[in-house]
């Protein structure tokens, strides 16, 4: 008789059945396979730990929770940067990857988890008694779960093995031992046809103790997102290695065909709506993230945190403002990044030199902030921003009486020098997805009382994905008008031409820290422009008493130049997996 170890199943069983009743059927060490496909709760556990290990929010290294490993994404996406340069993000982003495989943060390798949806779906289908909406529900989801599993893996790595089958125990723990890579055109083509089944498998909507699962829009919104990348891979990468790597030009319009199906599907369905609550475009923009009511009809999936749960994060512990966290916050929005948002009138961020930027009479920040795109006051802290019922400094120290105070404050209590952790690096830092309610404690365990649900699909998205298909496409005023309705939610002049450039850069500003900048940059094939050889800048900040004004002094954020070379497109495996699997073909570069 088969058996499965897993604690957290024997714990759930053993609340919800009497210590007699155990006692007289099962050890108390394995639950027997048999009781597990043919009891709810017990299910219900695996299925659980399937959506734990999928792992939606980037948050941890393999086996570990650790607070310095957050931010990855967007520290590789030229986004923001952390504290430390021991800490993984910053290592990751400014050190070569080598043969020896990835960092172990950034790195995806879900075999495991696969072999246990694998194992799910076979047993649920010829084991379980259940009843079959149950069984049906539950294999959904599992398939979803796997699919984004393999989607995180080929925007890593390229063609992967592709396992929806268990392996015999002669296939190793992984279940990848000697099996041949498919093709990345096979991993996109199996996650865009698993979602063609789940759109009609899955419900529309769930009850609120459901919330987390994926609904049919959650499969749109995922059949979007993957065949956009095909579509962008077809459009700008190269076939190598035989196949395994690219997919054919050919394919661009095949691929952007069937993203912009699935965005207009959920689009025009009725139900999901651009989040447009409160009148400050600003706040609004912010809100997206701290409204988690049923006003909110633009979140398409999340996966859920909550106390009652056991589940916390650290994004705002990590991202607030030193002297409001009393912890280790502080991850900072880069110059270079900060300059892609616009000025609310249109013009490009730019427009403002650095040159001009660094004048001896200094800003305001009316004169240098409050003009720009509401998703920049959302998103960004800069010196002043109003939070938690004060004000958020970010200065050196302060001109008074042509002396520099570094110590003490003002008549008025405003402080000479900002807390020191907050004036290091760039001098902006990480407002989005901030919960002013969150006040966290010292240590570990402080640093993971951040509640907030990850927003693993939005509509914000979906509009995007739609104006770059059709972008693709040539119905260039499809994809401009998509385009503009992401703009004018944000308070945004519309666009009156579209361009790679426009469509990129709009993307990564609506999008920023939502874990999608390292990826896009890749996929559009200009990581190794935008990033490679960059030390990216950021400022200090002079206040200066006598005018109340601010002047700038531009520096370098990053201690050395980011590395990012053309075969970094592809990720390695490693030599150690190479080495347990002979078929398992490494990538061109490493």
């Amino acid at each position: 008789m088969k058996t499965l170890k897993y604690p957290f199943l024997l714990i759930l069983f053993l609340n919800a059945t009497s210590c007699e009743e155990v006692l007289d059927k099962q050890p108390l060490d394995i639950i027997s396979d048999n009781l597990v496909w043919n009891d709810k709760q017990l299910v219900e556990s695996y299925v659980a730990n399937l959506y734990f290990e999928t792992d939606f929010m980037e948050r941890r290294a393999p086996k570990t929770q650790t607070g310095v490993s957050f931010g990855m994404i967007a520290s590789l996406g030229g986004e923001a940067r952390s504290y430390g340069g021991h800490h993984e993000p910053y290592k990751a982003a400014t050190r070569p990857i080598t043969a020896a495989g990835t960092n172990l943060v950034l790195d995806y390798w879900r075999y495991n988890n696969i072999r246990d949806a694998n194992y799910a779906l076979e047993q649920l289908e010829s084991q379980s008694t259940l009843d079959q909406a149950f069984i049906l529900q539950r294999s959904s989801e599992i398939r979803y779960l796997r699919a984004y599993m393999y989607f995180q893996m080929v925007i890593r790595y390229g063609g992967v093995p592709l396992l929806t089958k268990v392996q015999g125990v002669e296939s190793g723990e992984s279940g990848t031992a000697f099996v041949p890579r498919n093709s990345e055109q096979e991993i996109y083509d199996f996650i865009i046809s698993e979602m063609d089944d789940l759109i009609l498998a899955l419900p529309s909507s769930y009850d609120a103790v459901d919330k987390g699962r994926p609904t049919k829009w959650a499969a749109y919104a995922f059949q979007s997102r993957a065949a956009l990348y095909a579509a962008s891979i077809a459009n700008y990468g190269e076939v190598q290695l035989g196949g395994v790597l690219g997919i054919p030009k050919s394919a661009v319009s095949t691929y952007a065909q069937i993203s912009a199906i699935a965005a207009n599907a959920i689009i025009n369905n009725g139900i999901h709506s651009l989040y447009e609550e409160i009148e400050d475009k600003s706040e609004n923009f912010h809100n997206v993230w701290m409204d988690e009511t049923s006003a909110n009809k633009e979140v398409l999936m999340v996966e859920v945190f909550d106390f009652g749960l056991n589940r916390g994060h650290p994004f705002t512990p990590r991202a607030m403002p030193h002297d409001f966290s009393g912890s280790w916050g502080a991850y900072y929005y880069l110059y270079d990044f900060v300059e892609r948002f616009e000025f609310s009138d249109g013009t490009p961020g730019t427009s403002v030199t650095r040159e001009e930027l660094v004048r001896p009479e200094g800003w305001s920040m009316d004169e240098l902030m409050s003009n720009r795109d509401p998703r920049f006051m959302a998103s960004v802290f800069y010196p002043g921003t109003p939070w938690k019922g004060g004000n958020v400094y970010l200065h050196f120290g302060t001109w008074r009486d042509g002396q520099l105070l570094n110590t003490g404050a003002d008549e008025d209590g405003f402080p000479y020098k900002a807390q020191s952790r907050n004036t290091t690096k760039s001098g902006f830092m990480v407002r989005k997805r901030t919960d002013e309610d969150v006040s966290p404690s010292g240590g570990y365990p402080g640093l993971f009382n951040d509640e907030t649900d990850y927003v693993v699909f939005r509509l914000g998205e979906i509009y995007l994905n739609l104006a770059e298909a059709n972008f693709y496409l040539n119905n260039t005023a499809e994809a401009m008008a998509a385009l503009n309705r992401v703009r004018e939610r944000a308070g945004m002049p519309p666009k009156t031409e579209i361009t790679e450039d426009i469509l990129q850069n709009e993307r990564l500003v609506e999008l920023s820290w939502e874990n999608q900048s390292y990826w896009d940059l890749r996929r559009w094939r200009i990581a190794q422009e935008v990033l490679d050889g960059v030390r990216m800048a950021g400022v200090k900040w002079w206040y200066l008493y006598e005018t109340k004004k601010y002047q700038v002094e531009l520096i370098n954020a990053e201690g050395v130049p980011r590395l990012f070379q053309d075969h970094n497109y592809y990720l390695p495996f490693g030599t150690a997996r190479v080495a347990e699997n002979p078929n398992l073909v490494e990538n061109p570069g490493y």
